[in-house]
């Protein structure tokens, strides 16, 4: 099924049991966000909310659109497979090799005169983006949010680049937002251009659309890599995309909302805090620039995505998790290095990464981890684990009987202090460090040392190392006979 839109991936997931209609009246002010973590909490579908407290009828949001599954025979990661095209039973690893693939071949988008997202259209005195239920999600956040899963556009003022990124975005008032806008990011990148230049940024927020639309805005890729290619790759066409009202920059023709205008030079307003993807309620309220919302453009009966951000595992540890480690892995083997997989652990939030690994010389273990490092999917990463080759990155049982048994307490763990850190979000930092992002990292060796005589290395004991091989046949062969079901 090609998804063209949030509405098929919704008929998707309704497909496959992994959306739930909610016709009950559901209040925006903490309810919505409530009903949304414990959905993240039991693996529950996504909640379709068709009747918001003070919203006429029509007026929707999503929760967890990308969260985990619990639903029997789907993998956790179902919803993430069912927005790439595949069937929601499969397992991790395939989806990262998907990506692979697909993101390998980009497809530029094409340009269109018109689309669902211009049905209604509001100018001037008519901007209101409270128009729209946004949901206090989390007690103790500073405002609603109306950017927690979305795409936020801007263009480089000094070439034709043009970035999809997810930043959130905080209502100060019905034309006003406020941005956190990292300079390790390209938005704080390129924001730091106009501002130098004392002009104004132009900015389009899509809400809604095709689900790889969010996802490639998640993703890390390099400068001057245009995120609409491959979200055009992932989908195996091409995004129409169509010209804004009051800027130059091209949106998502299908998405549910967009909201256009400028980030003005030098303003800042209170943003924050926020109950952020780390699981805690980070970054106090701080002075953030604010942008101003020239225009509204949305489809007949909208729906407004968002991700309830805290406790794992939630958007940011399914979608984002894989294919950060699914550009890392791509990254290492660009730079020559015998890596066999990489996987970021849903519950490391993307602060860990675990590799697994040729070990062709003594300390290859750092460089790894200092490779993973230089690249730009792994700037925010702070526990590396490297395993050896023989361990699947994406167990988990396997990575912590390598931690346990492989690595030295002493020699094994490398502490790498003073790396780029996310500012003023990261929750083990002193305040002073949490300011300018002044980070650190561990690098958990847990492979066997090189130079370790290879009869001193341990031998697994495992069902294929321990049996010959004709009595493992054997038992394979007779598994039901002894009484033992098919697995």
């Amino acid at each position: 099924m090609q998804i063209a839109d949030l509405r098929d991936y919704l008929d998707l997931l309704e497909e496959y049991d992994e959306l739930q209609r909610i016709k009950t009246e559901v209040d925006w002010n903490l309810e919505m966000g409530a009903i949304t973590r414990r959905c993240y909490d039991l693996g529950s579908p996504a909640a379709l909310f068709e009747n918001v407290k003070g919203y006429p009828t029509g007026f929707r949001t999503l929760g967890a659109p990308l969260g985990t599954s619990r639903q029997p025979g789907h993998g956790l990661f179902a919803r993430t497979a069912l927005a790439l095209g595949m069937k929601p039973g499969v397992s991790a690893k395939e989806i990262m090799q998907r990506y692979l693939e697909r993101k390998e071949k980009p497809i530029p988008p094409v340009t269109v005169k018109t689309g669902p997202c211009k049905e209604n259209i509001l100018l001037g005195d008519d901007v209101d983006v409270l128009k729209f239920p946004i949901p206090l999600i989390h007690g103790g956040d500073g405002g609603r949010y109306i950017g927690t899963w979305h795409t936020v556009i801007t263009k480089d003022p000094e070439s034709d680049w043009v970035n999809w990124g997810m930043y959130r975005l905080m209502v100060h008032d019905r034309n006003t937002l406020g941005c956190l806008f990292p300079l390790q990011q390209h938005i704080g990148q390129m924001y730091q251009k106009y501002e130098a230049m004392n002009k104004p940024m132009p900015v389009a927020v899509a809400i809604g659309g095709q689900p790889v639309i969010p996802i490639v805005s998640c993703v890390m890729l390099p400068p001057y890599v245009n995120e609409v290619d491959v979200a055009g790759g992932l989908q195996e066409a091409p995004i129409p995309l169509v010209k804004c009202e009051t800027n130059d920059l091209m949106v998502p023709a299908s998405a549910e909302i967009v909201l256009e205008g400028e980030v003005l030079p030098h303003e800042r307003r209170t943003e924050g805090p926020f109950g952020e993807y780390m699981g805690y309620e980070a970054g106090k309220s701080s002075p953030k620039p604010i942008l101003k919302v020239t225009a509204i453009t949305y489809r007949n009966d909208p729906i407004l995505p968002f991700s309830n951000m805290g406790m794992p595992v939630h958007e940011g540890q399914t979608a984002t998790a894989l294919i950060k480690g699914a550009e890392i892995y791509s990254e290492l083997k660009k730079m020559g290095l015998p890596v066999k997989g990489v996987f970021c652990p849903p519950f490391g939030v993307g602060h860990m990464v675990v590799v697994s690994t040729e070990v062709p010389y003594i300390n290859f273990a750092r460089r790894v981890a200092h490779a993973v490092w230089a690249t730009k999917p792994g700037i925010f990463v702070y526990y590396m684990v490297i395993v050896d080759a023989d361990v699947d990155p994406t167990n988990m049982d396997e990575v912590l009987h390598a931690m346990t048994t492989k690595c030295h307490p002493v020699n094994g763990i490398h502490q790498v202090p003073h790396i780029p850190g996310f500012p003023v979000l990261l929750p083990f930092l002193a305040a002073k460090e949490r300011l300018v992002g002044d980070a650190a990292g561990v690098i958990f060796d847990c492979t066997w040392p090189k130079d370790w005589p290879q009869e001193t290395i341990p031998f697994k004991a495992t069902f294929e190392n321990l049996w010959p091989q004709d009595l493992q046949e054997k038992v394979l062969t007779n598994w039901e006979s002894y009484g033992f079901k098919r697995q």
